[in-house]
């Protein structure tokens, strides 16, 4: 009698589990759809005289999403992380967003990220860094993720693509 109740108890665990859906009522699994374009840019900057000094350092960015999709989708989460050498490193962060962006228009969020100088360049803080940015997206045929690598650059004049 207990073997009887231990298996129909673990079955109707794994049947729970099976049925576990996500915000859009579709399950986890590969979406087709078409990626949306994504930009980032670092909206902070390092004083000039500051700009060579070695340590920590919290860097703001702005993060733009265009949604190219027939129907909305809902940024969940950022994954970022610096690639490469650059006048400062980003470790893996991560940051939730619940960003509802409707089909054929795009939405902007803003998010802090610590960072880490140990070797200044001879650009210092304000140079180049490469980013490699994870997102994590909602629609209503299911979830799916985005990875890009954009640049970013805090010096006056540039942009990154």
């Amino acid at each position: 009698m207990k073997k009887s109740a231990i298996v129909l108890s673990a079955l109707f665990i794994l049947s729970a589990c099976a049925s576990m859906q996500s915000d859009s009522g579709k399950g986890a699994a590969t979406v087709d759809i078409v990626k949306p374009d994504i930009q980032i840019r670092q909206l902070s900057s390092v004083p000039t005289a500051a700009r060579h000094v070695e340590g920590g350092l919290p860097v703001q960015y702005a993060l733009a999403v265009l949604n190219h999709s027939g129907g909305p989708i809902t940024l969940k989460q950022v994954n970022v992380v610096s690639m490469g050498y650059g006048a400062y490193i980003v470790d893996q962060t991560s940051r939730p967003f619940t960003a509802l962006i409707q089909p054929d228009t795009d939405s902007e969020v803003e998010f802090w990220v610590p960072t880490h100088i140990d070797d200044a360049s001879i650009v210092g803080a304000n140079g180049p860094v490469t980013l490699r940015l994870n997102l994590q997206f909602d629609s209503p045929v299911g979830q799916f993720q985005h990875t890009v690598t954009k640049q970013v650059n805090a010096m006056p004049g540039r942009t990154a693509d």
